[in-house]
């Protein structure tokens, strides 16, 4: 752009100029042909004016050349920077800007209509059809159905005794298969999984189906695209969810404390959201909300079938922060 108006700048002055020494030469002629006078040489006179005259055009144009060369000086063009969409080895994934008024935005997607086992991601539903359903002080206790499930690092046992809400706490914090399974007993298990199934079409998850509350089962199946709107409706609807996931860690009253199966709590900043899942058939499976404090709204990101669940969401962010800027 600075070039094109040097260049400009330099015709204009140039034109202009060229017709200034026109003007003069027609002077030249005038006094040559019809004026004479007394006393002095006209062809002395207009030798002396025509030299002048160029030599000031001279002057003129060099110093509109010096002035627009100083004004604009051409700089380095500077190339744009290219941002390059990531190589994500999962089977599955998507990031999507969510502002929460239903307009939504898809940063990045693979395969994200694909519908594949999505393992502890089941909870997040779990939770949903709780604070549906329950009063959070209800309490429950941990029966034999419950403590056969699949126990995780930290989990409840046999014969404890706790409220609805502590139980939920386990549950999203450590992934907890007895919990979740528990509190799907104070409605009746096939009942309570029957409402898990009409809340995704509610929500017009058509490509979800849950089998059970805990996610264990291969039939627990969704893609990537209807668990995105499904953090969508949770950060809308149900902040406590969002609260509870993303606490690195919980000290629950008459249990202890809870450490949260997500290693990239506390590496990457502005999580509001957190959920993994694990089975040998779902693989690794992961989904993370994130504030985007560029745009004042939200990044909701989702990996399902991969090895490495975590490195795989680094670059799925990464790639949605930079593009959002």
């Amino acid at each position: 752009m600075n070039l094109k108006r040097a260049v400009g700048g330099f015709l204009l002055s140039f034109v202009f100029l060229v017709f200034f020494a026109y003007m003069l030469s027609g002077v030249k002629w005038i006094l040559l042909n019809y004026i004479q006078i007394p006393g002095e040489s006209v062809q002395s006179t207009n030798s002396i004016n025509e030299e002048a005259a160029l030599g000031s055009i001279s002057a003129g144009v060099q110093n509109v050349i010096q002035q627009n060369t100083a004004q604009n000086i051409i700089q380095p063009a500077v190339e744009p920077q290219i941002i390059t969409k990531p190589e994500i080895n999962a089977k599955s994934a998507i990031s999507v800007q969510s502002s929460l008024q239903d307009i939504n935005k898809t940063i990045f997607e693979k395969d994200s209509n694909i519908r594949l086992p999505i393992a502890s991601l089941t909870k997040l539903m779990t939770a949903v059809v709780v604070l549906d359903n329950y009063n959070l002080s209800t309490i429950l206790q941990v029966d034999k159905i419950a403590d056969s499930q699949d126990p995780l690092k930290q989990d409840v046992k046999l014969g404890d005794i706790m409220t609805v809400e502590n139980f939920l706490d386990i549950m999203m914090v450590g992934s907890s298969n007895k919990s979740a399974y528990a509190l799907s007993e104070l409605a009746g298990e096939q009942k309570f999984v029957t409402l898990m199934n009409q809340k995704a079409k509610d929500l017009s998850m058509q490509d979800t189906f849950f089998a059970d509350p805990t996610g264990l089962s291969s039939r627990d199946v969704s893609t990537a695209e209807d668990l995105a709107r499904l953090a969508d409706h949770i950060l809308k609807n149900y902040p406590k969810i969002a609260d509870i996931s993303k606490l690195k860690e919980l000290y629950v009253p008459g249990f202890g404390n809870v450490e949260n199966t997500d290693q990239l709590l506390g590496e990457i900043p502005d999580i509001i959201c957190s959920k993994t899942g694990f089975t040998a058939d779902a693989k690794g499976c992961l989904l993370l909300v994130i504030n985007n404090p560029n745009n004042n709204d939200y990044l909701i990101n989702v990996i399902l079938g991969a090895d490495d669940r975590f490195s795989e969401m680094k670059k799925l962010i990464n790639y949605s922060n930079a593009t959002c800027k």
